[in-house]
């Protein structure tokens, strides 16, 4: 056994330290460690085990917005989707949707083709994805919904806006309300020129990027601007997502196709039919919206982060 500078033998605590800097930082093998402090390289290995359980080692991998491989192809795999990806996210609430924002902004850059038909909605998450599109090929970009009032930089305006700048290609915007009283006012908005001519691209659509809408807990535009009635109503029918303004149930129903009709929106058949629609959300809280989309068949594709990643994958292994 070793000594240290007084010829002492070190105490169990310090011997792990000192195998631990050996090996860590040294990054000599357990051999050459074992023979200078006297021990077996079995003993190093149970050393090192320790000082890792024990926190003498404490090991911080840097992997803020980083992919991860493995969980994204398990949560595709689990949830059925033809690909996911998944991103390790730190910090709050408004830096995980940055994060996840710049990966699906990447992902957008590097698959979306030219020509492409590109449908857009709104969200606080789509806002980060937009901002910070660097590139886009030449594509067609249709606004996918109405509007709703709240945070203007995260309306639907500002994302198409922000998507045009880098496609370059022909933009077709909604200016309309997403919800309104009644079915018979939603049809008269949509037979507006410019709203019909939007709205007639909705078949066309080859890739669309929608924010994903928690209602329990409540994390959705949605939410907050609807009449307190409409949310009392839709929660009394079990609403827990929304998406493009598509309220859907846990068991991937629709809460009420009456109150679809009341909406300036792409339908659910219309979504339904669009080859590839990327969900895009982030949190373990929104896990439970996320599965009801994905049972409803309204996504194909989704960008998520770590923590909701883990939170679906443990509902559904429960």
């Amino acid at each position: 056994m070793s000594k240290d500078v007084e010829g002492a033998v070190p105490s169990d605590r310090a011997l792990m330290a000192q195998v631990a800097r050996l090996h860590y930082v040294e990054e000599l093998p357990h051999t050459e460690i074992g023979a200078s402090l006297g021990i077996s390289r079995f003993k190093v290995a149970r050393y090192l085990a320790r000082a890792r359980d024990e926190g003498v080692v404490t090991i911080t991998i840097h992997d803020v917005g980083l992919p991860d491989p493995a969980l994204s192809a398990r949560l595709a795999q689990a949830l059925g989707l033809q690909s996911c990806l998944v991103i390790r996210s730190h910090g709050d609430q408004d830096n995980v949707r940055q994060q996840i924002g710049a990966a699906a902004a990447d992902l957008l850059a590097s698959t979306v083709r030219p020509g492409e038909v590109l449908g857009v909605t709104w969200g606080r998450t789509l806002t980060s994805t937009t901002s910070q599109l660097t590139t886009l090929p030449r594509v067609t970009v249709v606004q996918l919904t109405g509007f709703v009032s709240g945070e203007l930089g995260a309306s639907p305006i500002e994302i198409i806006r922000h998507t045009t700048q880098r496609a370059g290609g022909s933009v077709y915007p909604i200016f309309s309300p997403l919800f309104v009283q009644d079915a018979d006012t939603a049809e008269n908005l949509k037979q507006h020129p410019d709203i019909a001519q939007a709205m007639s691209l909705f078949p066309s659509v080859t890739t669309a990027v929608l924010s994903v809408g928690s209602w329990d807990p409540p994390i959705t535009q949605v939410r907050e601007v609807l009449p307190p009635e409409d949310v009392e109503h839709a929660t009394r029918m079990g609403c827990v997502a929304d998406i493009a303004g598509i309220l859907v149930r846990a068991d991937g129903q629709l809460v009420d196709p009456e109150f679809q009709r009341r909406c300036v929106s792409i339908s659910y058949d219309e979504l339904t039919a669009v080859p590839r629609v990327i969900g895009v959300a982030g949190g373990a809280e929104k896990a439970d919206a996320v599965r009801a989309v994905v049972k409803a068949g309204l996504i194909t594709s989704a960008v998520v982060d770590h923590e909701l990643a883990e939170a679906a994958l443990a509902a559904l292994d429960g």
